[in-house]
């Protein structure tokens, strides 16, 4: 399943390159996709997962790399 986030708060393309790197490490994600230009984040992970507990994960990745960065669930 794909879970589609909003992004915001990424200052440059390679900030975003590096934020995706470090989420595709995690385990919970099969697939990450971060679009600096669109502010777009797509993960992809098991059909089962809850879409807010990966949105959460997400955010604490973020989180971890750079406080001002938010990611949303998009509608």
């Amino acid at each position: 399943m794909k879970v589609r986030c909003d992004i915001t708060g990424i200052d440059c393309p390679n900030c975003a390159a590096k934020l995706e790197s470090l989420m595709k490490k995690d385990d919970l994600f099969k697939n990450v996709s971060l679009n600096f230009s669109l502010s777009s984040l797509v993960l992809e992970v098991e059909d089962d997962a809850d879409e807010e507990q990966v949105a959460e994960r997400a955010q604490s990745i973020a989180d971890r790399f750079e406080e001002c960065i938010r990611v949303e669930l998009r509608d």
